[in-house]
C-alpha cells in the first residue's frame, strides 16, 4: 500500500472538508427551497379549484387592469429630475 506524504494528506483532508461544507450548505439551501415551494403551494391551492370559466374571467379582468395601469402611466406628467 502506498504511503501518503504529510502535505498530500493535508491537501486531501482540505478537499474532503470543502466537499462536506459544500454538501451541508447545499442541503440547507435545498431545505429552504422545499419550504418555499410548500408555502407557495399552500398559498395558491385555491387556484386549482377554479373552473375554466372562472380562470377565463380572472384573466380578462387582469388584462383590463394591466391595460388601465399602463394607460395611467403613459398619461402621467413627466417628473422633473431631482436636483441633489
Amino acid at each position: 500500500m502506498a504511503r501518503m506524504s504529510a502535505g498530500a494528506w493535508a491537501r486531501w483532508c482540505g478537499r474532503v472538508e470543502e466537499a462536506w461544507n459544500r454538501h451541508v450548505r447545499y442541503r440547507e439551501l435545498y431545505r429552504q427551497l422545499d419550504a418555499a415551494r410548500d408555502g407557495l403551494r399552500a398559498r395558491t391551492a385555491w387556484v386549482d379549484e377554479l373552473t375554466d370559466e372562472e380562470v377565463e374571467e380572472m384573466l380578462c379582468r387582469l388584462t383590463a387592469c394591466i391595460d388601465a395601469v399602463q394607460d395611467a402611466g403613459s398619461e402621467a406628467p413627466e417628473r422633473p429630475e431631482s436636483t441633489s
